[in-house]
C-alpha cells in the first residue's frame, strides 16, 4: 500500500494539500492511545454521570441536590450538543460537567476531545494540564501541551515533548516535521534537516520530505539548497499546495518567470482554473509577497496535510477534524486549512459552521474567490437562497475576471428563476472564456437552458446546437435538447438518435430513457413509448415527471386503468402546482383523442 497520495486536482481541496495517507488504521503497532480519539465520545455510557455523587465528603444532600442540577444539565445539553455535531458548544458544556467532577475518567476524556474539535484551544489545554500520567489521554493530551510549548516559542520544551511521545500512525509523519521546526525555530539547520530525514524510514513520504526540507532550508536562508529542491519538486508533476509554495518562493527570489511556469503548470480548464488565474494575476503584483515560512507556517501546513488526507480517505471519525483544528490553532489565519474545515464541518452536516468558516478567508487570500464560490453552494443547500445570492454578488463584484466564479453564480441565479439576470451573467463569463476554452460549451448550454426556462426558446435552441457541437458526447446536454425538442413535437428523429447515444454514455439513467419513451409517444409509438417508460419508473420510481409520462403513454395505448394509476401516483409525488393541474384534469376527463398532450418543462 502506498502511503503518499497524491491528491486529485478533480477536488480543489485535494489539490491544496500534499497527500500523506496515513497507516493509522492499517498499523498493527497503533495503540488506541493517539492524538486521534480512541473512542467517540457519545459512546460513553451515559449512567456513568447520570448518577453523580456528591463533590465533597459530608455533604448535606440538599447541598449536594444543588450541586448535582447544574452539573447535570450542562452535561445533557453537551450531549445533545455533540449529538448534532455542535462541537463548539459541546465542549464548553462537557468541560463544566467534568469541572464539576475532575476525577471522572469519561468526562475528562470527552472533554479534552470536543475541547479540540470545537476549536477552543484554551479549554482543550485546561483539561490536558490535568490528565494524570497512566490515562488513555496522556498521548492527545502531551500533543495539546507540546503546541502550546510550540506556539510559545518554547521550542526545547515542545521537542522533549515530541521525543518522548511514541511515534504511530500520523505521528510517524508528524514527530519528525514538528522537530523539525523546533530546530528551526533554535536556528539550527544541520538538526533540522537530520529531523527529517527520519521521514526515509517513512513509508511513502519522500513528496512530503522534499517539500518540508524546502521550506526549512528556505526559513533558515539556505536560498541554493532551497533553490535546487524546489526545482526537483516543480519538475515532479507536484500537487497544487507545493506548486504553490514554491511559486511563492520563486516571486520572492525575483524569479518571477520560474514562477509563472510553476503555477501554468496548473490546469487552466481545471478545477483550480481560479486560483490559477489569481496566481498568476499575483505574480504580476510587487507589492503582494508571502513571506519566507516560519516554524509556525510549517507546522501548520503539516498539520493540515494529515487532515487533508485523513479526509481525502472518507474518514467517518472525528480525527480529520482534530488536526485541522489544531493546525489553524497554530496558524489561524490558513485559508486552506479554513476551506477543509468547511468541507469536514459540511461532511457533518454543520452547515453553519461550514459557511461560517470559508466567509472567515482573508478577503486578500488567493483562495478566497473559491471560498466564495463553495459558500454560496453552501447557503444554497442549507435553503439560505437569499444569503447564497448575496455572497455571489458581492463575490463577482470583488474578483470580476474570475470566469468559475461568474459561471457559479450564473448557475446559482438561474436554478432561483432570476433568469434575465443569469442570462447577463453568462454573457459577462462567455465574453471572458477563450474560443478554445472547455467551458465554453458548458457556458453556453447552461445559458441555454436560462433560456428556454425563460421561454426565449429561439435563443435557446442556437445556444444549446452551439454547445452540442462543442460537447457531442454530453448526456445531459444531448437529452436536454432531445426532450426539448420532442415536448415540441419537432425534430423527433434527430431527438431519437441523440437520446440512444445518450444512453449508450449512461444506461442507467431514468430521466434520459424517460426522454426517449416521450419521443416515441410524440412519434406515435406508443407500445414501445410503453415500454421505455416502464423501464424508466422502474430505475426512477419517485420521480412525478415519469410517472405522468407513462400514464399517458398507457392512456394512448387503451390501458386506461393502469393510466390512472401512474396519473395518481404522480400527483401524490409532485410539487409542482402546474403538473398538479394537469394531473387534475386527466384523472377527470382523460385525454380527448385529438388533444396534443400540454408542454413541459425539458429535464434540466
Amino acid at each position: 500500500m502506498n502511503f503518499l497520495m497524491r491528491l486529485s486536482r478533480v477536488s480543489v481541496l485535494a489539490g491544496l494539500a500534499i497527500g500523506i495517507a496515513t497507516a493509522a488504521q492499517a498499523d498493527p503497532q497503533t495503540p488506541a492511545k493517539s492524538p486521534a480519539p480512541a473512542k467517540s465520545a457519545a459512546a460513553a455510557k451515559p449512567d456513568t454521570h447520570a448518577k453523580p455523587g456528591p463533590s465533597k465528603p459530608g455533604a448535606k444532600p440538599a447541598e449536594a441536590a444543588a450541586q448535582v442540577k447544574p452539573r447535570l444539565s450542562e452535561y445533557l445539553a453537551g450531549r445533545a450538543a455533540q449529538l448534532e455535531r455542535d462541537w463548539r458548544s459541546a465542549g464548553p458544556l462537557i468541560r463544566r460537567a467534568w469541572e464539576a467532577d475532575p476525577e471522572d475518567p469519561g468526562l475528562r476524556h470527552d472533554a479534552l476531545l470536543l475541547s479540540v474539535a470545537g476549536g477552543d484551544f484554551a479549554g482543550a489545554l485546561q483539561v490536558a494540564r490535568a490528565i494524570p500520567a497512566d490515562s488513555s489521554d496522556v498521548p492527545l493530551a502531551n500533543f495539546v501541551l507540546m503546541l502550546d510549548d510550540f506556539t510559545a516559542g518554547r521550542f526545547v520544551q515542545a521537542e522533549t515533548r515530541l521525543a518522548a511521545a511514541p511515534a504511530h500512525g500520523p505521528d510517524r509523519y508528524l514527530a519528525p516535521i514538528l522537530t523539525a521546526w523546533c530546530e528551526v525555530g533554535r536556528g539550527r539547520k544541520a538538526e533540522a534537516l537530520a529531523a527529517l530525514a527520519q521521514l526515509d524510514n517513512a513509508a511513502g513520504a519522500s513528496e512530503l520530505h522534499a517539500l518540508q526540507s524546502a521550506m526549512v532550508t528556505d526559513a533558515l536562508g539556505d536560498h541554493a539548497e532551497a533553490t535546487e529542491l524546489y526545482d526537483r519538486i516543480v519538475g515532479s508533476n507536484p500537487p497544487l499546495h507545493a506548486i504553490a509554495i514554491a511559486a511563492q518562493y520563486y516571486k520572492r527570489q525575483g524569479a518571477t518567470d520560474k514562477a509563472r511556469k510553476a503555477v501554468e503548470q496548473i490546469e487552466v480548464d481545471g478545477a483550480s482554473a481560479s486560483v490559477r488565474a489569481e496566481m498568476l494575476a499575483r505574480l504580476a503584483d510587487k507589492g503582494r509577497t508571502v513571506p519566507v515560512p516560519d516554524p509556525r507556517v510549517g507546522a501548520a501546513d503539516a498539520l493540515f496535510s494529515i487532515a487533508a488526507t485523513l479526509t481525502s480517505q472518507k474518514q467517518a471519525d472525528v480525527a480529520p477534524l482534530l488536526y485541522v483544528q489544531l493546525a489553524l490553532h497554530v496558524r489561524p489565519d490558513f485559508p486552506s486549512a479554513q476551506l477543509l474545515l468547511a468541507e469536514i464541518q459540511q461532511r457533518w452536516g454543520r452547515l453553519d459552521d461550514a459557511a461560517a468558516a470559508l466567509t472567515a478567508v482573508d478577503d486578500k487570500s488567493e483562495i478566497r474567490a473559491t471560498s466564495d464560490r463553495m459558500a454560496m453552494a453552501i447557503y444554497d443547500k442549507a435553503g439560505q437562497s437569499d444569503k447564497a445570492l448575496k455572497v455571489g454578488q458581492a463575490a463577482v463584484k470583488a474578483h470580476p475576471l474570475d470566469v468559475d466564479l461568474l459561471l457559479s453564480y450564473a448557475d446559482l441565479l438561474r436554478e432561483k428563476s432570476h433568469f434575465s439576470e443569469a442570462i447577463a451573467a453568462y454573457d459577462a463569463a462567455l465574453a471572458k472564456i477563450s474560443p478554445t476554452s472547455n467551458r465554453k460549451g458548458l457556458a453556453l448550454y447552461h445559458r441555454g437552458i436560462a433560456y428556454q426556462q425563460a421561454k426565449q426558446w429561439p435563443h435557446a435552441e442556437t445556444d444549446l446546437l452551439a454547445a452540442l457541437q462543442l460537447r457531442p458526447d454530453d448526456p445531459g446536454l444531448l437529452n436536454y435538447l432531445a426532450f426539448s425538442w420532442a415536448d415540441q413535437g419537432v425534430n423527433l428523429d434527430r431527438a431519437r438518435t441523440m437520446l440512444e447515444r445518450a444512453i449508450q454514455l449512461v444506461p442507467d439513467d431514468g430521466a434520459i430513457i424517460d426522454s426517449l419513451g416521450w419521443v416515441m409517444y410524440r412519434a406515435g409509438d406508443f407500445d414501445q413509448a410503453v415500454k421505455q417508460l416502464e423501464h424508466a419508473v422502474a430505475l426512477d420510481a419517485n420521480d412525478a415527471t415519469i410517472n405522468d409520462h407513462l400514464g399517458d403513454a398507457y392512456w394512448r395505448a387503451g390501458r386506461q386503468l393502469e393510466a390512472r394509476t401512474q396519473w395518481e401516483k404522480a400527483s401524490r409525488l409532485t410539487e409542482d402546482k402546474a403538473l398538479s393541474e394537469q394531473i387534475r384534469v386527466k384523472l377527470r376527463d382523460g385525454l380527448a383523442q385529438d388533444t396534443p398532450p400540454p408542454s413541459r418543462a425539458a429535464v434540466n
